[in-house]
């Protein structure tokens, strides 16, 4: 019975050391794989670096040529659902004057980005330029700064829209997803995730035809299908034309 108990024993403690030994082997390939990943991270962010700076000189042809078109960014921004929800005529209004509309990364892109309007003299604000700026503090949390808008008298939008209704403390924190208006999503400061800005960074300015021309990406899908099938059609009949005249 001891005898049994010791050969046991000892295949336990045999068990128990090559268990510690695959354990420590796929430790060091997990380690290798970390550095891998971490590698990757920096040759993609040089690459998105370069690509970003090669963008910039076709953003500016497209900024040139949407300034020549009339309502371009009231028209892009009411054709997005997201945006139109925010906005209501007065603010419409306003945006009759924005004629050019740019964001600009920061250089290392993962820390942040700002979102310029420009706009041409107009009865509601002072202000030729507002911008937003994005920006990733140490703790991981996206804060923003906003031009002071100098409303003109008695035309601040914000006020008008319910005095401080969807405008919070500097500093204070909640999600914001679900802001009251344009211009008071514009003066919100709070910290936390905007969705509003990423829609604008990832979406519109990514291209703002496809909203100004008001397309749906699924109907042009299926548009595009339709006509493969109906060219899918066309083969099929000149093919079975072709085995009736053999």
């Amino acid at each position: 019975s001891s005898g049994i108990n010791a050969e046991y024993g000892d295949a336990a403690a045999t068990d128990n050391g090559d268990s510690q030994d695959v354990l420590e082997q796929i430790d060091l390939i997990q380690t290798q794989l970390d550095s891998l990943n971490d590698q990757a991270s920096d040759e993609i962010l040089k690459v998105e670096q370069k690509y970003n700076q090669m963008r910039k000189p076709h953003y500016k042809k497209r900024s040139d040529l949407i300034a020549k078109i009339p309502d371009f960014w009231l028209n892009t921004f009411m054709n997005h659902p997201q945006i139109a929800a925010l906005l209501d005529e007065a603010e419409e209004e306003v945006l009759r004057y924005l004629t050019q509309l740019t964001v600009e990364e920061t250089d290392d892109i993962r820390s942040g980005y700002k979102i310029i309007f420009q706009f041409k003299t107009n009865p509601f604000f002072e202000n030729a330029q507002l911008v937003k700026e994005f920006s990733m503090s140490e703790s991981g949390e996206m804060g923003t700064t906003e031009t002071k808008i100098s409303w003109k008298p008695g035309m601040a939008l914000t006020e008008k829209s319910g005095g401080d209704k969807g405008k919070l403390k500097v500093g204070s924190k909640r999600d914001r997803e679900d802001p009251c208006s344009f211009f008071s999503w514009f003066e919100d400061n709070s910290v936390g995730g905007d969705e509003v800005g990423e829609v604008i960074k990832d979406d519109i300015w990514a291209n703002p035809m496809q909203y100004y021309l008001d397309i749906d990406e699924e109907e042009e899908e299926l548009e595009e299908d339709g006509d493969q099938e109906d060219e899918d059609e066309v083969e099929g009949e000149g093919d079975e034309g072709d085995q009736e005249a053999e």
